[in-house]
């Protein structure tokens, strides 16, 4: 039996929860697995809450074609050959979905996760996909998971480097991917490419935070030790433009000027992450 997974810092926000995990099928039946996936997550309320449905390649109106564009798709051609071509040449799969209210515990993203991984244990899986960041698990890899962990931000949430600018000048985008599975934007910054994962750790706690449940409004001074005062801008998704902050699906990170104002970017948090130079010997 999983224990609870808590919030922490939980405080209610207008935003749903959104849950998209696929798991591509050797066989239609699934009734073991989910028997094994109950045992672990005994929360009649979690099981409600989802959307479990077996279904056929080619004849989902396109859903699974959808799940695979984009991310998730770069991310399987880095799988190994094998797995690539299962999963290409599988005709069955399980979508386990869910947009719920946000949510005080995470019980129901355990449940999701809880049927991928009875799936592996059954040697009923092929490879597994979550969704929301486009991130692939064979069955290896769930089936090693300890159901007795606590839990672990890296299995839900990724912080993503872009290779290329949205636009010409505006910067590399750093951002988290997964926040949407505990009912908050992503989070982002803007920086030269050589600066730009400089951010990646504020981001990632920044992130923890908010997985357990914290509330980051505009105009919210946040506050870090030993850089300066930040704060969050609605953004949209390629952070080119603002956005509606109760439906933004990324909030990025800005310097405050002296007057408490955002700023145009986060030159000066940059250049308090800037890594100090290390001493050495020269003999």
């Amino acid at each position: 039996m999983m224990p609870p997974w808590l919030r922490p810092r939980f405080r209610p926000s207008e935003r749903p929860a959104r849950l998209e995990f696929f798991g591509f099928l050797k066989g239609p039946r699934i009734e073991d697995a989910l028997a094994r996936a109950r045992d672990q997550v005994p929360d009649p309320a979690a099981w409600d809450a989802l959307e479990i449905a077996v279904r056929s390649r080619g004849v989902d109106q396109g859903r699974l074609a959808e799940a695979l564009a984009g991310r998730a798709g770069w991310q399987l051609e880095l799988r190994a050959h094998h797995e690539r071509h299962e999963a290409e040449r599988c005709s069955r799969y399980v979508a386990i979905e869910t947009v719920l209210p946000d949510p005080p515990t995470l019980s129901v993203l355990q449940a999701a996760l809880a049927v991928l991984c009875a799936l592996a244990v059954e040697q009923d899986l092929v490879l597994a996909l979550d969704g929301s960041i486009g991130r692939w698990w064979s069955p290896a890899e769930l089936a090693a998971l300890d159901s007795e962990r606590p839990f672990d931000l890296d299995e839900h949430v990724g912080v993503f480097v872009e290779s290329v600018e949205r636009k010409p000048g505006v910067g590399h985008l750093t951002r988290t991917r997964g926040l949407g599975k505990f009912a908050r934007p992503d989070v982002c910054g803007r920086a030269p490419r050589r600066q730009a994962e400089w951010l990646s750790e504020l981001l990632r706690d920044l992130a923890r935070l908010l997985a357990e449940g914290e509330v980051v409004l505009p105009g919210d001074r946040l506050h870090v030790a030993s850089v300066p005062p930040v704060t969050l801008i609605p953004r949209s998704e390629n952070c080119l433009e603002d956005a509606p902050p109760a439906e933004a699906p990324l909030y990025e990170l800005r310097d405050l000027d002296a007057d408490g104002r955002p700023g145009p970017d986060c030159a000066a948090l940059l250049a308090a992450l800037k890594p100090k130079p290390r001493l050495k010997v020269i003999r």
